[in-house]
Parts: structure tokens; C-alpha cells; sequence
């Protein structure tokens, strides 16, 4: 067993030693390419909105095909170059609790001008009235870098 103990000992200190001289070895840096420069890709510094549109009304639901028409009569020609929208579940605190609702959320990539911050504002408004909603909550991201 003594036999056994001084081996393992022995062994230890040995690796002691080869790791201490490992200190020395010259750091070598691996060469890593690089992205293209901003300059050799086409970038735009531009604002990202999100619009949640909750579909409780108090009447039912704003239906699917409600949505699209609002979509295509009122979001597309103010916002022709492209959008998205993503099918979605909000939840939000009321004075009678928890209310869950279905929701869209619409994402819109545009330039930070008093135009189209006002075409939004106009799709706001046009949703609350026609679809008898109390809000759309409405996030701004300022600035999105956007790259083609």
C-alpha cells in the first residue's frame, strides 16, 4: 500500500512539473477574418416599431379576416416597401384581473421621419376606433441598423 501511495506521489509532483513548464510556451493568436466593412455593405440607420394589436373587443373577437383587410386597407399603402406581422398571445392587468388575449403583432422597419411616425399614429388610431379597442401598445427602437 506504502508502494502504492509514494507511485501516486511521485506521479503528482511529475505532472506538477509539466504543467508548470506549459507558463512558458509564447501565446500564439489564431489570424480570424474579418466581416466585410460597414462601407462594403449597403446599411441603413432606420427605427423599428412594434404595434401589439389585441383583438378582445367587446363584442367578440376581431376576426382573421378583419385583420387583413385592416392590414391590406390600412397598414400596406401607408408602409408599401414591407412589414411583418407574427400571430401572438398578450396578457394584460385590468381592474377585474388578468385579462388573456389573442393578439398581432406588427413590425415596421421605416426612417425616422414625422411622416411615417404620423402614418403610425394613423393606423392606431383607425384600429382603436374601427375595432372599439381602449389601446395598441406600442414599442420604438431607436436606432435599427439594417443591413440588406
Amino acid at each position: 500500500m506504502r508502494t502504492l501511495r509514494k507511485s501516486f506521489s511521485a506521479l503528482f509532483v511529475t505532472s506538477l512539473l509539466f504543467t508548470g513548464s506549459v507558463v512558458w510556451l509564447k501565446e500564439v493568436n489564431a489570424q480570424i477574418p474579418q466581416a466585410p466593412g460597414i462601407s462594403e455593405i449597403r446599411t441603413n440607420i432606420l427605427v423599428q416599431d412594434e404595434l401589439y394589436f389585441g383583438r378582445n373587443k367587446p363584442a367578440g373577437e376581431v376576426s382573421e379576416q378583419d385583420f387583413q383587410l385592416f392590414l391590406q386597407n390600412e397598414v400596406t399603402p401607408r408602409f408599401p416597401d414591407g412589414l411583418t406581422v407574427i400571430d401572438a398571445k398578450g396578457q394584460f392587468l385590468s381592474s377585474s384581473g388578468i385579462i388573456k388575449e389573442k393578439t398581432k403583432l406588427l413590425i415596421l422597419i421605416h426612417a425616422n421621419s414625422q411622416e411615417d411616425r404620423q402614418e403610425i399614429e394613423e393606423i392606431i388610431e383607425e384600429y382603436k376606433d374601427r375595432f372599439d379597442q381602449e389601446s395598441v401598445l406600442r414599442v420604438t427602437s431607436r436606432p435599427a441598423q439594417v443591413r440588406f
